[in-house]
Protein backbone atom coordinates (compact mmCIF):
# COMPACT_ATOMS: atom_id res chain seq x y z
CA UNK A 1 0.00 0.00 0.00
CA UNK A 2 2.87 2.42 0.77
CA UNK A 3 4.54 1.59 -1.97
CA UNK A 4 1.29 2.23 -4.30
CA UNK A 5 0.79 6.04 -2.63
CA UNK A 6 4.38 6.46 -3.21
CA UNK A 7 4.35 5.74 -6.79
CA UNK A 8 0.99 7.40 -7.37
CA UNK A 9 2.95 10.99 -5.74
CA UNK A 10 6.07 10.17 -7.81
CA UNK A 11 3.35 10.31 -11.08
CA UNK A 12 1.62 13.41 -9.62
CA UNK A 13 4.55 15.23 -9.04
CA UNK A 14 6.81 14.14 -12.31
CA UNK A 15 3.67 15.04 -14.06
CA UNK A 16 3.41 18.27 -12.40
CA UNK A 17 4.30 22.39 -13.14
CA UNK A 18 6.75 21.94 -10.68
CA UNK A 19 9.16 19.24 -12.53
CA UNK A 20 8.44 21.30 -15.97
CA UNK A 21 9.26 24.00 -14.25
CA UNK A 22 12.46 22.62 -12.80
CA UNK A 23 13.22 21.01 -16.86
CA UNK A 24 12.27 24.42 -18.62
CA UNK A 25 15.21 26.38 -15.86
CA UNK A 26 18.00 23.62 -16.80
CA UNK A 27 17.47 24.27 -20.67
CA UNK A 28 16.92 27.90 -19.68
CA UNK A 29 20.68 27.48 -17.99
CA UNK A 30 22.00 25.72 -20.50
CA UNK A 31 21.65 27.66 -23.92
CA UNK A 32 22.66 30.28 -21.86
CA UNK A 33 25.94 28.30 -20.63
CA UNK A 34 26.89 26.94 -24.33
CA UNK A 35 28.51 30.59 -25.57
CA UNK A 36 30.77 30.88 -22.36
CA UNK A 37 31.39 26.80 -21.42
CA UNK A 38 31.28 23.15 -23.19
CA UNK A 39 32.08 21.59 -19.55
CA UNK A 40 29.27 23.80 -17.97
CA UNK A 41 26.76 22.37 -21.13
CA UNK A 42 27.90 19.05 -20.67
CA UNK A 43 27.11 18.95 -17.08
CA UNK A 44 23.55 20.80 -16.93
CA UNK A 45 22.51 18.45 -20.17
CA UNK A 46 22.97 15.41 -17.79
CA UNK A 47 19.68 16.27 -15.11
CA UNK A 48 17.74 17.50 -17.75
CA UNK A 49 17.75 14.77 -20.09
CA UNK A 50 17.15 12.92 -16.28
CA UNK A 51 13.75 14.93 -16.02
CA UNK A 52 12.89 14.64 -19.35
CA UNK A 53 12.89 11.17 -19.51
CA UNK A 54 11.48 10.59 -15.99
CA UNK A 55 8.18 12.57 -17.43
CA UNK A 56 7.95 10.77 -20.34
CA UNK A 57 4.38 10.02 -22.04
CA UNK A 58 4.81 7.20 -23.62
CA UNK A 59 2.03 7.12 -26.18
CA UNK A 60 3.21 11.01 -26.88
CA UNK A 61 6.99 10.14 -27.09
CA UNK A 62 6.59 7.42 -29.28
CA UNK A 63 4.10 9.97 -31.66
CA UNK A 64 6.94 11.98 -31.66
CA UNK A 65 10.26 9.92 -32.07
CA UNK A 66 7.76 8.26 -35.19
CA UNK A 67 8.20 11.42 -36.75
CA UNK A 68 10.69 12.08 -39.63
CA UNK A 69 12.84 14.77 -37.76
CA UNK A 70 13.77 12.34 -35.08
CA UNK A 71 13.85 9.38 -37.19
CA UNK A 72 16.69 10.94 -39.55
CA UNK A 73 18.47 11.99 -36.16
CA UNK A 74 18.53 8.55 -34.77
CA UNK A 75 19.31 6.87 -38.29
CA UNK A 76 22.70 9.06 -38.81
CA UNK A 77 23.68 7.96 -35.44
CA UNK A 78 22.66 4.45 -36.16
CA UNK A 79 24.65 4.44 -39.34
CA UNK A 80 27.53 5.72 -37.23
CA UNK A 81 27.13 2.91 -34.86
CA UNK A 82 26.97 0.43 -37.24
CA UNK A 83 29.84 1.78 -39.00
CA UNK A 84 32.07 1.02 -36.14
CA UNK A 85 31.60 -2.72 -37.07
CA UNK A 86 33.68 -2.30 -40.24
CA UNK A 87 36.13 0.31 -38.87
CA UNK A 88 39.45 0.18 -40.32
CA UNK A 89 40.74 2.03 -36.72
CA UNK A 90 39.90 -0.83 -35.30
CA UNK A 91 36.77 -1.31 -32.84
CA UNK A 92 37.58 0.78 -29.37
CA UNK A 93 38.51 3.80 -31.39
CA UNK A 94 35.26 3.53 -33.68
CA UNK A 95 33.53 3.32 -30.68
CA UNK A 96 34.99 6.28 -29.23
CA UNK A 97 34.40 8.52 -32.56
CA UNK A 98 30.67 7.86 -31.34
CA UNK A 99 31.07 10.41 -29.13
CA UNK A 100 30.26 13.90 -31.18
CA UNK A 101 27.57 11.93 -32.18
CA UNK A 102 26.03 11.24 -29.28
CA UNK A 103 23.92 14.52 -29.83
CA UNK A 104 22.05 13.11 -32.83
CA UNK A 105 20.26 10.66 -29.96
CA UNK A 106 19.58 13.75 -28.02
CA UNK A 107 17.91 15.92 -30.50
CA UNK A 108 14.59 13.11 -30.23
CA UNK A 109 13.92 13.69 -26.59
CA UNK A 110 14.30 18.03 -27.15
CA UNK A 111 11.60 17.91 -29.80
CA UNK A 112 9.58 15.98 -27.86
CA UNK A 113 10.09 18.22 -24.72
CA UNK A 114 9.88 21.22 -26.31
CA UNK A 115 6.41 20.52 -27.68
CA UNK A 116 5.17 19.81 -24.84
CA UNK A 117 7.26 22.73 -22.84
CA UNK A 118 5.08 26.50 -22.26
CA UNK A 119 9.02 28.07 -22.24
CA UNK A 120 10.39 27.38 -25.27
CA UNK A 121 10.92 30.76 -26.27
CA UNK A 122 12.72 31.51 -22.33
CA UNK A 123 15.22 29.23 -23.86
CA UNK A 124 15.54 30.79 -26.83
CA UNK A 125 15.90 34.57 -24.93
CA UNK A 126 18.56 33.22 -23.01
CA UNK A 127 21.04 32.12 -25.72
CA UNK A 128 20.90 35.56 -27.21
CA UNK A 129 20.61 37.24 -23.50
CA UNK A 130 24.16 35.06 -23.26
CA UNK A 131 25.73 36.09 -26.63
CA UNK A 132 24.68 39.91 -25.64
CA UNK A 133 26.88 39.55 -22.36
CA UNK A 134 29.57 38.15 -24.69
CA UNK A 135 29.66 40.47 -26.73
CA UNK A 136 30.14 43.15 -24.22
CA UNK A 137 32.56 41.32 -22.48
CA UNK A 138 34.27 41.08 -26.61
CA UNK A 139 34.27 45.12 -26.34
CA UNK A 140 35.27 45.75 -22.80
CA UNK A 141 38.39 43.15 -22.89
CA UNK A 142 39.79 45.32 -26.13
CA UNK A 143 40.74 47.79 -23.62
CA UNK A 144 41.19 46.27 -20.76
CA UNK A 145 42.72 42.67 -21.89
CA UNK A 146 42.52 41.76 -18.14
CA UNK A 147 39.20 41.03 -18.26
CA UNK A 148 39.08 38.59 -20.14
CA UNK A 149 38.17 34.99 -18.93
CA UNK A 150 41.86 33.50 -19.73
CA UNK A 151 44.89 35.07 -20.34
CA UNK A 152 46.13 36.48 -23.87
CA UNK A 153 43.26 37.47 -25.12
CA UNK A 154 44.55 40.95 -26.76
CA UNK A 155 45.99 39.83 -30.06
CA UNK A 156 45.60 37.91 -33.51
CA UNK A 157 42.97 35.80 -33.49
CA UNK A 158 42.28 36.30 -29.83
CA UNK A 159 41.92 39.92 -29.88
CA UNK A 160 38.06 41.03 -28.72
CA UNK A 161 37.72 37.13 -27.57
CA UNK A 162 37.61 36.30 -24.07
CA UNK A 163 36.47 32.26 -23.96
CA UNK A 164 36.79 29.43 -26.31
CA UNK A 165 38.20 30.77 -29.89
CA UNK A 166 37.61 33.12 -32.87
CA UNK A 167 35.18 30.32 -34.86
CA UNK A 168 32.91 29.51 -32.07
CA UNK A 169 32.55 33.15 -31.54
CA UNK A 170 31.78 34.21 -35.04
CA UNK A 171 29.43 31.59 -35.17
CA UNK A 172 26.94 32.06 -32.28
CA UNK A 173 27.60 36.10 -33.18
CA UNK A 174 26.88 35.59 -36.81
CA UNK A 175 23.37 33.55 -35.74
CA UNK A 176 22.42 36.26 -33.74
CA UNK A 177 23.13 39.10 -36.19
CA UNK A 178 20.51 37.68 -38.38
CA UNK A 179 18.19 36.36 -36.22
CA UNK A 180 17.49 39.46 -34.40
CA UNK A 181 17.57 40.92 -37.56
CA UNK A 182 14.74 38.46 -38.46
CA UNK A 183 12.81 39.15 -35.06
CA UNK A 184 13.04 43.24 -35.66
CA UNK A 185 11.36 42.81 -39.23
CA UNK A 186 8.71 40.96 -37.47
CA UNK A 187 8.29 43.33 -34.56
CA UNK A 188 8.09 45.89 -37.47
CA UNK A 189 5.30 44.48 -39.34
CA UNK A 190 3.01 44.21 -36.02
CA UNK A 191 4.42 48.02 -35.59
CA UNK A 192 5.91 47.43 -32.51
CA UNK A 193 8.41 50.12 -33.49
CA UNK A 194 10.41 50.33 -29.93
CA UNK A 195 10.86 46.61 -29.97
CA UNK A 196 11.82 46.62 -33.03
CA UNK A 197 14.85 49.79 -32.59
CA UNK A 198 16.28 48.15 -30.26
CA UNK A 199 16.09 44.32 -31.73
CA UNK A 200 17.67 46.36 -34.86
CA UNK A 201 20.60 48.28 -32.55
CA UNK A 202 21.33 44.50 -31.00
CA UNK A 203 21.68 43.17 -34.31
CA UNK A 204 23.82 46.17 -35.21
CA UNK A 205 26.50 45.40 -31.95
CA UNK A 206 27.07 41.81 -33.42
CA UNK A 207 27.28 43.14 -36.82
CA UNK A 208 30.50 45.53 -35.59
CA UNK A 209 32.10 43.18 -33.38
CA UNK A 210 32.54 40.81 -36.29
CA UNK A 211 33.22 43.34 -38.92
CA UNK A 212 36.00 45.31 -36.48
CA UNK A 213 36.92 43.13 -33.91
CA UNK A 214 36.97 39.41 -35.26
CA UNK A 215 35.57 37.33 -37.71
CA UNK A 216 35.94 33.59 -39.12
CA UNK A 217 35.76 33.61 -42.83
CA UNK A 218 33.21 30.92 -42.76
CA UNK A 219 30.83 33.44 -40.72
CA UNK A 220 32.20 35.83 -43.67
CA UNK A 221 30.62 33.42 -46.31
CA UNK A 222 27.27 32.01 -44.26
CA UNK A 223 26.26 35.81 -42.85
CA UNK A 224 24.81 37.14 -46.85
CA UNK A 225 23.52 33.52 -47.59
CA UNK A 226 21.63 33.85 -44.40
CA UNK A 227 19.96 37.16 -45.16
CA UNK A 228 18.88 35.96 -48.32
CA UNK A 229 17.33 33.21 -46.88
CA UNK A 230 15.48 35.98 -44.23
CA UNK A 231 14.63 38.24 -47.50
CA UNK A 232 13.21 35.24 -49.04
CA UNK A 233 10.89 34.23 -46.01
CA UNK A 234 9.67 37.73 -46.04
CA UNK A 235 8.29 37.44 -49.87
CA UNK A 236 8.13 39.98 -51.84
CA UNK A 237 10.91 41.16 -54.52
CA UNK A 238 10.88 44.47 -53.10
CA UNK A 239 12.18 42.90 -49.74
CA UNK A 240 14.59 40.97 -50.52
CA UNK A 241 15.99 44.11 -53.00
CA UNK A 242 16.13 46.12 -50.17
CA UNK A 243 17.50 43.81 -47.53
CA UNK A 244 20.35 43.15 -50.68
CA UNK A 245 20.60 46.91 -50.98
CA UNK A 246 21.20 47.76 -47.01
CA UNK A 247 23.46 44.86 -47.03
CA UNK A 248 25.47 45.68 -49.69
CA UNK A 249 25.96 49.22 -48.67
CA UNK A 250 26.71 48.07 -45.13
CA UNK A 251 29.49 45.48 -46.79
CA UNK A 252 30.72 48.35 -48.74
CA UNK A 253 31.32 50.66 -45.93
CA UNK A 254 32.43 47.71 -43.74
CA UNK A 255 35.05 47.01 -46.42
CA UNK A 256 36.83 50.70 -46.54
CA UNK A 257 36.05 51.31 -42.70
CA UNK A 258 38.00 48.08 -41.25
CA UNK A 259 41.16 47.11 -42.05
CA UNK A 260 40.60 43.59 -40.17
CA UNK A 261 37.49 42.68 -42.58
CA UNK A 262 39.62 43.29 -45.46
CA UNK A 263 42.81 41.68 -44.31
CA UNK A 264 40.42 38.39 -43.45
CA UNK A 265 38.92 38.75 -46.96
CA UNK A 266 42.30 39.15 -48.88
CA UNK A 267 44.23 36.55 -46.62
CA UNK A 268 42.45 34.17 -48.65
CA UNK A 269 43.73 34.27 -51.60
CA UNK A 270 47.29 35.05 -50.32
CA UNK A 271 46.95 32.04 -48.92
CA UNK A 272 46.10 30.08 -51.97
CA UNK A 273 48.67 31.42 -53.99
CA UNK A 274 51.27 30.08 -50.97
CA UNK A 275 50.25 26.91 -51.21
CA UNK A 276 49.91 26.87 -54.98
CA UNK A 277 53.62 28.43 -55.71
CA UNK A 278 55.43 27.42 -52.63
CA UNK A 279 53.41 24.46 -50.40
CA UNK A 280 53.12 26.78 -47.56
CA UNK A 281 50.92 25.52 -44.93
CA UNK A 282 48.02 27.98 -43.98
CA UNK A 283 44.15 27.83 -43.37
CA UNK A 284 43.48 27.98 -46.90
CA UNK A 285 46.30 25.41 -47.95
CA UNK A 286 45.74 22.54 -45.10
CA UNK A 287 41.67 23.10 -46.55
CA UNK A 288 42.90 22.26 -50.13
CA UNK A 289 45.21 19.44 -48.86
CA UNK A 290 42.80 17.75 -46.99
CA UNK A 291 39.42 17.79 -49.63
CA UNK A 292 42.38 16.56 -52.27
CA UNK A 293 43.22 13.50 -49.96
CA UNK A 294 39.52 13.07 -48.71
CA UNK A 295 38.33 12.54 -52.33
CA UNK A 296 41.20 9.67 -52.78
CA UNK A 297 39.79 8.02 -49.55
CA UNK A 298 36.03 7.98 -50.71
CA UNK A 299 36.98 6.68 -53.90
CA UNK A 300 39.05 3.65 -52.09
CA UNK A 301 35.58 2.81 -50.48
CA UNK A 302 32.82 4.68 -52.24
CA UNK A 303 29.31 2.65 -51.05
CA UNK A 304 29.97 2.50 -47.04
CA UNK A 305 33.36 3.90 -46.26
CA UNK A 306 35.95 3.02 -44.23
CA UNK A 307 33.95 2.81 -40.94
CA UNK A 308 33.26 4.67 -37.82
CA UNK A 309 36.71 6.72 -36.53
CA UNK A 310 39.12 5.72 -39.48
CA UNK A 311 39.67 9.47 -40.47
CA UNK A 312 42.88 10.63 -38.55
CA UNK A 313 44.62 6.83 -39.59
CA UNK A 314 44.06 7.45 -42.88
CA UNK A 315 45.24 10.84 -42.69
CA UNK A 316 48.52 9.34 -40.79
CA UNK A 317 49.28 6.98 -43.65
CA UNK A 318 49.16 9.56 -46.39
CA UNK A 319 51.51 11.77 -44.55
CA UNK A 320 54.16 8.65 -44.42
CA UNK A 321 57.15 10.04 -46.14
CA UNK A 322 55.55 13.41 -47.30
CA UNK A 323 56.46 16.43 -46.05
CA UNK A 324 54.96 20.57 -45.70
CA UNK A 325 51.66 20.75 -46.08
CA UNK A 326 51.52 17.14 -47.80
CA UNK A 327 52.94 16.09 -44.47
CA UNK A 328 49.89 17.52 -41.96
CA UNK A 329 47.48 14.86 -40.12
CA UNK A 330 44.34 15.36 -38.70
CA UNK A 331 41.02 14.24 -37.54
CA UNK A 332 38.77 16.17 -39.45
CA UNK A 333 39.37 16.90 -42.79
CA UNK A 334 37.04 20.64 -42.15
CA UNK A 335 34.23 19.60 -44.37
CA UNK A 336 31.23 17.74 -43.12
CA UNK A 337 30.49 16.17 -46.83
CA UNK A 338 34.14 14.74 -46.82
CA UNK A 339 34.35 13.60 -43.42
CA UNK A 340 30.92 11.73 -43.40
CA UNK A 341 31.99 10.29 -46.97
CA UNK A 342 35.47 8.88 -45.66
CA UNK A 343 33.76 7.14 -42.85
CA UNK A 344 30.54 6.00 -44.39
CA UNK A 345 30.53 6.43 -47.83
CA UNK A 346 27.57 6.70 -50.84
CA UNK A 347 25.30 5.43 -47.71
CA UNK A 348 26.10 8.13 -45.45
CA UNK A 349 25.77 11.00 -47.40
CA UNK A 350 22.20 9.56 -48.19
CA UNK A 351 21.28 10.06 -44.01
CA UNK A 352 23.52 13.29 -44.19
CA UNK A 353 21.65 14.82 -46.58
CA UNK A 354 18.29 13.65 -46.07
CA UNK A 355 19.32 15.12 -42.04
CA UNK A 356 19.38 18.14 -43.51
CA UNK A 357 16.09 17.97 -46.18
CA UNK A 358 13.72 16.87 -43.44
CA UNK A 359 15.03 19.44 -41.10
CA UNK A 360 14.36 22.25 -43.47
CA UNK A 361 11.04 20.98 -44.08
CA UNK A 362 9.80 21.56 -40.47
CA UNK A 363 10.42 25.44 -41.27
CA UNK A 364 8.79 25.87 -44.40
CA UNK A 365 5.67 27.30 -42.65
CA UNK A 366 5.51 30.88 -41.80
CA UNK A 367 6.23 33.01 -38.54
CA UNK A 368 9.65 33.89 -36.70
CA UNK A 369 10.29 30.48 -34.95
CA UNK A 370 9.97 28.63 -38.35
CA UNK A 371 12.22 31.35 -39.61
CA UNK A 372 14.66 31.05 -36.72
CA UNK A 373 14.91 27.39 -37.25
CA UNK A 374 15.36 27.92 -40.86
CA UNK A 375 18.51 30.09 -40.42
CA UNK A 376 20.13 27.64 -37.99
CA UNK A 377 20.21 25.24 -40.43
CA UNK A 378 21.27 26.95 -42.93
CA UNK A 379 23.95 28.54 -41.09
CA UNK A 380 24.96 24.81 -40.46
CA UNK A 381 24.93 23.91 -43.61
CA UNK A 382 27.40 26.56 -45.64
CA UNK A 383 29.66 26.38 -41.85
CA UNK A 384 29.83 22.61 -43.22
CA UNK A 385 31.45 23.49 -46.61
CA UNK A 386 34.49 24.58 -44.80
CA UNK A 387 34.12 22.62 -41.17
CA UNK A 388 32.73 19.48 -39.99
CA UNK A 389 30.25 21.61 -38.17
CA UNK A 390 27.90 18.45 -37.13
CA UNK A 391 30.78 17.14 -35.30
CA UNK A 392 31.46 20.41 -33.69
CA UNK A 393 31.00 20.51 -30.32
CA UNK A 394 29.50 24.34 -30.13
CA UNK A 395 28.60 24.58 -33.58
CA UNK A 396 26.75 20.99 -33.61
CA UNK A 397 24.82 21.50 -30.27
CA UNK A 398 23.91 24.85 -31.46
CA UNK A 399 22.49 23.31 -34.30
CA UNK A 400 20.90 20.17 -32.02
CA UNK A 401 19.28 22.91 -30.13
CA UNK A 402 17.71 25.43 -32.52
CA UNK A 403 16.12 23.10 -34.33
CA UNK A 404 14.71 20.84 -30.88
CA UNK A 405 13.61 23.82 -29.72
CA UNK A 406 12.02 25.61 -33.16
CA UNK A 407 10.86 22.42 -33.95
CA UNK A 408 9.32 21.51 -31.39
CA UNK A 409 7.09 24.92 -30.51
CA UNK A 410 6.59 24.22 -34.14
CA UNK A 411 5.37 20.76 -33.61
CA UNK A 412 2.77 22.13 -30.44
CA UNK A 413 1.11 25.11 -32.47
CA UNK A 414 0.57 22.15 -35.64
CA UNK A 415 -1.11 19.98 -32.86
CA UNK A 416 -2.81 22.91 -31.41
CA UNK A 417 -4.46 24.05 -34.93
CA UNK A 418 -5.33 20.20 -35.31
CA UNK A 419 -7.01 20.21 -32.11
CA UNK A 420 -8.96 23.43 -32.75
CA UNK A 421 -10.00 21.91 -36.42
CA UNK A 422 -11.09 18.51 -34.76
CA UNK A 423 -13.14 20.50 -32.45
CA UNK A 424 -14.71 23.03 -35.26
CA UNK A 425 -16.11 20.43 -37.05
CA UNK A 426 -17.66 18.52 -33.97
CA UNK A 427 -21.40 19.44 -33.80
CA UNK A 428 -23.13 21.49 -31.24
CA UNK A 429 -26.53 20.78 -29.52
CA UNK A 430 -28.51 23.78 -29.02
Amino acid sequence: MNKSKALSRFNAFRTSRVWFLGADILAVLLAAALPWSTSVFSILMVPLLAIICGSVDVKLFVRSVSRPPSVASIAFFTLAAAGVLWSEAGFSTGVHALGPLVKFLVLPFLLYYFEASERGAWVIAAFLFSCVVLLINSWVIIFEPTLAFKTGRCCGEDYGVPVRNYIDQSQEFSICLVVLFSAALFCLQRKMWKQSILLSITSLGFAANLIFVVVSRTALVSIPVMFLVVAWRHGRMRSILAIMGVGGGVLAGAWFASPHLRTRVMSAYSQFQEYRDADVPSSVGKRLEFWQKSVGFFRDAPLIGHGTGTVLQLFQQAAIGRTAVAAEVIANPHNQTFSVAIQWGIVGLTALYALWLVHLRMFLKQGFVAELGLIVIVQNVIGSLFNSHLFDFTEGWLYVLGVGIAGGIIAKRAAADESNKVAATVPTID
